[in-house]
Protein backbone atom coordinates (compact mmCIF):
# COMPACT_ATOMS: atom_id res chain seq x y z
CA UNK A 1 0.00 0.00 0.00
CA UNK A 2 1.07 3.97 -0.31
CA UNK A 3 3.87 5.16 1.87
CA UNK A 4 5.69 8.30 2.20
CA UNK A 5 9.09 8.28 0.85
CA UNK A 6 11.79 8.80 3.01
CA UNK A 7 12.87 11.64 0.34
CA UNK A 8 11.11 11.39 -2.29
CA UNK A 9 13.53 12.85 -5.69
CA UNK A 10 12.60 16.68 -7.29
CA UNK A 11 11.45 16.45 -10.60
CA UNK A 12 14.02 15.55 -12.89
CA UNK A 13 15.70 19.25 -14.58
CA UNK A 14 13.85 18.97 -18.18
CA UNK A 15 16.40 21.10 -20.55
CA UNK A 16 17.47 20.06 -22.41
CA UNK A 17 14.81 17.79 -23.38
CA UNK A 18 11.32 18.58 -22.23
CA UNK A 19 7.91 19.07 -23.46
CA UNK A 20 5.42 22.04 -22.55
CA UNK A 21 2.93 24.30 -22.74
CA UNK A 22 1.77 24.40 -26.23
CA UNK A 23 3.38 21.79 -27.26
CA UNK A 24 7.02 22.20 -27.92
CA UNK A 25 9.58 19.77 -28.42
CA UNK A 26 13.02 19.59 -26.65
CA UNK A 27 15.26 16.45 -27.89
CA UNK A 28 17.89 14.58 -26.24
CA UNK A 29 20.52 16.48 -28.71
CA UNK A 30 18.51 19.39 -28.43
CA UNK A 31 16.77 19.09 -31.46
CA UNK A 32 13.19 21.48 -31.38
CA UNK A 33 9.75 21.14 -33.29
CA UNK A 34 6.21 22.16 -32.48
CA UNK A 35 3.83 19.53 -32.19
CA UNK A 36 -0.10 20.77 -32.29
CA UNK A 37 -1.69 17.36 -32.03
CA UNK A 38 -4.85 16.39 -33.40
CA UNK A 39 -7.98 17.50 -31.44
CA UNK A 40 -8.49 15.25 -27.90
CA UNK A 41 -5.89 12.46 -29.23
CA UNK A 42 -3.53 10.73 -27.65
CA UNK A 43 -0.15 10.00 -28.99
CA UNK A 44 3.11 8.19 -27.53
CA UNK A 45 5.71 10.19 -26.06
CA UNK A 46 7.98 7.40 -25.37
CA UNK A 47 8.22 3.79 -26.15
CA UNK A 48 10.73 1.48 -24.49
CA UNK A 49 10.94 -2.25 -23.67
CA UNK A 50 9.30 -1.74 -20.59
CA UNK A 51 7.16 1.23 -19.95
CA UNK A 52 5.00 3.31 -22.29
CA UNK A 53 4.13 7.14 -21.64
CA UNK A 54 1.02 8.40 -23.83
CA UNK A 55 -0.18 12.06 -23.59
CA UNK A 56 -3.83 13.34 -24.11
CA UNK A 57 -3.25 16.48 -26.60
CA UNK A 58 -6.62 18.65 -25.84
CA UNK A 59 -7.39 22.56 -27.92
CA UNK A 60 -6.94 25.37 -26.11
CA UNK A 61 -7.60 29.35 -26.95
CA UNK A 62 -5.32 31.38 -24.93
CA UNK A 63 -3.43 35.05 -24.66
CA UNK A 64 0.14 35.45 -24.02
CA UNK A 65 0.79 39.11 -22.62
CA UNK A 66 -0.65 41.05 -19.90
CA UNK A 67 -3.06 44.15 -20.41
CA UNK A 68 -1.40 46.93 -18.49
CA UNK A 69 -1.01 49.69 -20.31
CA UNK A 70 2.37 49.21 -22.12
CA UNK A 71 1.87 45.67 -22.11
CA UNK A 72 1.04 43.73 -25.52
CA UNK A 73 -1.17 40.82 -25.90
CA UNK A 74 -2.02 38.01 -28.65
CA UNK A 75 -4.41 35.55 -28.71
CA UNK A 76 -2.95 31.55 -29.71
CA UNK A 77 -5.46 29.00 -31.09
CA UNK A 78 -3.25 25.87 -29.72
CA UNK A 79 -3.20 22.96 -27.77
CA UNK A 80 -2.23 21.51 -24.74
CA UNK A 81 -1.22 18.09 -22.86
CA UNK A 82 -3.59 17.42 -20.28
CA UNK A 83 -3.53 13.93 -19.30
CA UNK A 84 -0.93 11.12 -19.41
CA UNK A 85 -1.00 7.45 -19.10
CA UNK A 86 1.67 5.57 -18.16
CA UNK A 87 2.14 1.46 -18.66
CA UNK A 88 5.12 -0.16 -17.53
CA UNK A 89 5.72 -4.25 -17.08
CA UNK A 90 7.85 -4.97 -14.24
CA UNK A 91 10.48 -7.67 -13.57
CA UNK A 92 7.79 -10.12 -12.27
CA UNK A 93 5.59 -9.56 -15.34
CA UNK A 94 3.15 -7.32 -13.23
CA UNK A 95 1.52 -4.60 -15.29
CA UNK A 96 1.26 -1.15 -13.77
CA UNK A 97 -0.88 1.27 -15.25
CA UNK A 98 -0.74 4.99 -13.92
CA UNK A 99 -3.57 7.79 -15.01
CA UNK A 100 -3.12 12.01 -13.89
CA UNK A 101 -4.68 14.86 -15.09
CA UNK A 102 -3.35 18.74 -15.07
CA UNK A 103 -7.00 19.19 -13.60
CA UNK A 104 -6.50 16.96 -10.91
CA UNK A 105 -2.53 17.26 -9.81
CA UNK A 106 -3.13 15.84 -6.72
CA UNK A 107 -4.24 12.45 -7.13
CA UNK A 108 -2.52 9.78 -9.32
CA UNK A 109 -4.74 6.86 -10.16
CA UNK A 110 -2.75 3.48 -9.65
CA UNK A 111 -3.61 0.13 -10.92
CA UNK A 112 -1.66 -3.31 -11.34
CA UNK A 113 -2.36 -6.43 -12.56
CA UNK A 114 -1.02 -9.39 -12.27
CA UNK A 115 1.19 -11.89 -15.39
CA UNK A 116 -1.44 -13.08 -17.61
CA UNK A 117 -4.41 -11.72 -16.05
CA UNK A 118 -6.56 -9.68 -18.82
CA UNK A 119 -8.39 -7.41 -16.07
CA UNK A 120 -6.45 -4.99 -14.07
CA UNK A 121 -7.72 -4.23 -10.82
CA UNK A 122 -9.54 -1.70 -10.13
CA UNK A 123 -7.03 1.74 -9.57
CA UNK A 124 -5.80 3.27 -6.39
CA UNK A 125 -5.71 6.73 -5.49
CA UNK A 126 -2.35 8.11 -4.68
CA UNK A 127 -3.13 11.68 -2.83
CA UNK A 128 -1.50 14.39 -1.89
CA UNK A 129 -1.99 17.87 -0.11
CA UNK A 130 -4.06 20.30 -2.56
CA UNK A 131 -2.10 23.43 -0.97
CA UNK A 132 1.19 22.38 1.03
CA UNK A 133 4.55 20.55 -0.04
CA UNK A 134 3.94 16.89 0.20
CA UNK A 135 4.77 13.81 -1.09
CA UNK A 136 4.17 9.56 -1.30
CA UNK A 137 5.61 7.07 -3.47
CA UNK A 138 4.23 3.24 -4.20
CA UNK A 139 7.05 0.76 -5.18
CA UNK A 140 5.88 -2.07 -7.13
CA UNK A 141 8.96 -4.41 -7.92
CA UNK A 142 11.38 -2.74 -10.11
CA UNK A 143 8.58 0.12 -11.32
CA UNK A 144 8.30 3.38 -8.76
CA UNK A 145 5.62 6.03 -8.49
CA UNK A 146 5.80 9.33 -6.86
CA UNK A 147 3.54 11.84 -6.48
CA UNK A 148 4.86 15.12 -5.50
CA UNK A 149 3.49 18.58 -4.43
CA UNK A 150 6.09 21.17 -4.98
CA UNK A 151 3.74 24.40 -3.96
CA UNK A 152 0.35 25.47 -4.57
CA UNK A 153 0.88 26.49 -8.50
CA UNK A 154 3.07 22.92 -9.18
CA UNK A 155 2.45 19.20 -8.48
CA UNK A 156 3.83 16.12 -10.68
CA UNK A 157 3.49 12.44 -10.97
CA UNK A 158 6.61 10.47 -12.18
CA UNK A 159 7.13 6.49 -12.55
CA UNK A 160 10.47 4.89 -12.89
CA UNK A 161 12.17 1.21 -13.85
CA UNK A 162 15.76 0.33 -14.67
CA UNK A 163 16.23 2.10 -17.84
CA UNK A 164 14.22 5.28 -17.64
CA UNK A 165 12.30 8.29 -15.52
CA UNK A 166 9.51 10.31 -16.44
CA UNK A 167 7.85 13.15 -14.99
CA UNK A 168 4.59 14.48 -15.86
CA UNK A 169 4.55 18.59 -14.14
CA UNK A 170 0.99 20.07 -13.57
CA UNK A 171 1.47 24.06 -14.02
CA UNK A 172 -0.66 26.91 -14.62
CA UNK A 173 -0.43 28.36 -18.35
CA UNK A 174 1.72 31.40 -18.94
CA UNK A 175 -0.14 35.00 -18.01
CA UNK A 176 -2.14 32.71 -15.23
CA UNK A 177 -4.89 35.30 -14.14
CA UNK A 178 -5.46 35.88 -17.76
CA UNK A 179 -5.53 32.35 -18.86
CA UNK A 180 -8.39 31.97 -15.43
CA UNK A 181 -6.04 30.13 -13.60
CA UNK A 182 -6.32 26.73 -16.38
CA UNK A 183 -3.73 24.23 -16.27
CA UNK A 184 -1.33 22.10 -18.55
CA UNK A 185 1.22 18.95 -18.18
CA UNK A 186 5.08 19.72 -19.61
CA UNK A 187 6.76 15.67 -19.56
CA UNK A 188 10.18 15.40 -18.84
CA UNK A 189 12.10 12.24 -20.01
CA UNK A 190 15.50 10.82 -18.45
CA UNK A 191 17.30 7.61 -19.44
CA UNK A 192 19.16 5.91 -16.19
CA UNK A 193 21.53 3.60 -17.92
CA UNK A 194 23.28 4.35 -21.10
CA UNK A 195 21.33 4.11 -24.13
CA UNK A 196 23.36 2.72 -25.96
CA UNK A 197 23.55 -0.74 -23.99
CA UNK A 198 19.84 -0.40 -24.96
CA UNK A 199 18.84 -3.93 -26.90
CA UNK A 200 15.37 -1.96 -27.35
CA UNK A 201 16.32 2.01 -28.51
CA UNK A 202 13.60 3.94 -27.62
CA UNK A 203 11.05 5.31 -29.80
CA UNK A 204 7.46 7.82 -29.48
CA UNK A 205 7.67 11.60 -30.19
CA UNK A 206 10.40 12.32 -27.54
CA UNK A 207 11.64 8.31 -27.63
CA UNK A 208 12.79 8.74 -30.29
CA UNK A 209 15.30 11.25 -30.35
CA UNK A 210 18.02 9.43 -28.07
CA UNK A 211 19.24 7.95 -31.37
CA UNK A 212 22.59 7.70 -30.12
CA UNK A 213 23.97 9.87 -33.57
CA UNK A 214 26.15 13.39 -33.43
CA UNK A 215 23.60 15.62 -34.71
CA UNK A 216 20.73 17.76 -33.64
CA UNK A 217 17.67 17.95 -36.10
CA UNK A 218 14.94 20.84 -35.73
CA UNK A 219 11.82 20.85 -37.05
CA UNK A 220 8.84 22.61 -38.41
CA UNK A 221 7.95 25.98 -35.39
CA UNK A 222 5.11 28.34 -35.32
CA UNK A 223 4.92 31.36 -36.39
CA UNK A 224 4.13 33.85 -33.51
CA UNK A 225 4.38 37.10 -35.57
CA UNK A 226 0.76 38.09 -35.90
CA UNK A 227 -1.20 38.82 -32.76
CA UNK A 228 -3.99 35.73 -33.39
CA UNK A 229 -2.08 32.96 -34.17
CA UNK A 230 -3.21 29.14 -34.95
CA UNK A 231 -0.87 26.70 -34.32
CA UNK A 232 -0.44 23.90 -37.37
CA UNK A 233 3.28 22.29 -36.75
CA UNK A 234 3.13 18.48 -36.29
CA UNK A 235 6.75 17.81 -35.70
CA UNK A 236 7.24 17.52 -39.87
CA UNK A 237 11.35 17.02 -40.43
CA UNK A 238 12.18 16.21 -37.07
CA UNK A 239 9.90 12.98 -36.79
CA UNK A 240 10.44 9.56 -38.06
CA UNK A 241 6.64 8.71 -40.44
CA UNK A 242 4.47 11.55 -39.81
CA UNK A 243 1.44 12.54 -37.18
CA UNK A 244 -0.75 9.63 -37.34
CA UNK A 245 1.87 7.31 -36.78
CA UNK A 246 1.72 8.06 -33.33
CA UNK A 247 -1.62 8.12 -32.44
CA UNK A 248 -3.07 5.62 -29.64
CA UNK A 249 -6.83 4.30 -30.06
CA UNK A 250 -9.26 6.14 -28.35
CA UNK A 251 -10.94 3.34 -26.45
CA UNK A 252 -7.32 1.98 -24.60
CA UNK A 253 -5.20 5.23 -23.85
CA UNK A 254 -2.68 2.50 -22.43
CA UNK A 255 -2.28 0.84 -25.53
CA UNK A 256 1.07 0.18 -26.53
CA UNK A 257 0.09 -0.23 -29.95
CA UNK A 258 0.98 2.02 -33.08
CA UNK A 259 3.45 2.10 -35.84
CA UNK A 260 7.09 1.95 -33.96
CA UNK A 261 5.92 -0.61 -31.46
CA UNK A 262 8.66 -0.71 -28.65
CA UNK A 263 6.60 -2.35 -25.33
CA UNK A 264 8.26 -5.77 -24.52
CA UNK A 265 9.98 -6.29 -27.73
CA UNK A 266 13.03 -8.20 -28.08
CA UNK A 267 15.15 -5.96 -29.99
CA UNK A 268 14.70 -2.72 -32.32
CA UNK A 269 17.47 -0.07 -33.49
CA UNK A 270 17.44 3.36 -33.32
CA UNK A 271 15.60 5.53 -36.02
CA UNK A 272 16.74 6.00 -38.72
CA UNK A 273 17.70 9.52 -39.03
CA UNK A 274 19.04 9.88 -42.76
CA UNK A 275 15.30 10.13 -44.34
CA UNK A 276 14.56 13.16 -41.72
CA UNK A 277 14.30 16.74 -43.68
CA UNK A 278 14.97 18.62 -40.62
CA UNK A 279 17.70 21.29 -40.20
CA UNK A 280 21.12 19.62 -38.79
CA UNK A 281 23.69 20.96 -36.65
CA UNK A 282 26.16 19.41 -34.37
CA UNK A 283 24.32 17.73 -31.22
CA UNK A 284 25.33 19.63 -27.82
CA UNK A 285 28.15 18.27 -26.34
CA UNK A 286 28.86 18.71 -22.82
CA UNK A 287 25.86 17.95 -21.50
CA UNK A 288 25.58 16.31 -17.94
CA UNK A 289 23.28 13.57 -19.32
CA UNK A 290 20.98 13.51 -22.26
CA UNK A 291 17.28 13.86 -21.42
CA UNK A 292 14.06 14.77 -23.46
CA UNK A 293 10.72 15.67 -22.99
CA UNK A 294 8.03 18.63 -23.86
CA UNK A 295 6.59 22.10 -22.32
CA UNK A 296 4.04 24.53 -23.80
CA UNK A 297 4.10 27.59 -26.41
CA UNK A 298 3.18 29.54 -23.23
CA UNK A 299 6.66 28.63 -21.48
CA UNK A 300 8.81 27.83 -24.44
CA UNK A 301 8.19 31.93 -25.88
CA UNK A 302 8.93 33.32 -22.56
CA UNK A 303 11.68 31.26 -22.63
CA UNK A 304 13.48 33.40 -25.69
CA UNK A 305 10.79 36.56 -25.23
Amino acid sequence: SPSPPPASPSPSPLNPGQVTGDPHFHGAHGDTFAFRGRNNTRYVMLAALRLQVNVLFVPVSFVMGSTCERCTQKRVHGSFMKAVYFRALTETGKTVRVEYHADAPSRAQVSTSEANELIHESPADLLVSIEKPDAIEEVIDDVTVWLKRKHTREAAVAIRNGEFEVVATSRYLGWAKENEYRKRLDIGVRPLKDIATLKVAPHGLVGQTFDQDEYRIDGALDDYSADVVTTKAMGEGAIEGSAPDYEIPADDPFSWVFKYVRFNATSAPPRDTSALTGVRSQREMGLKAPSAGVEGDDAALTHTA
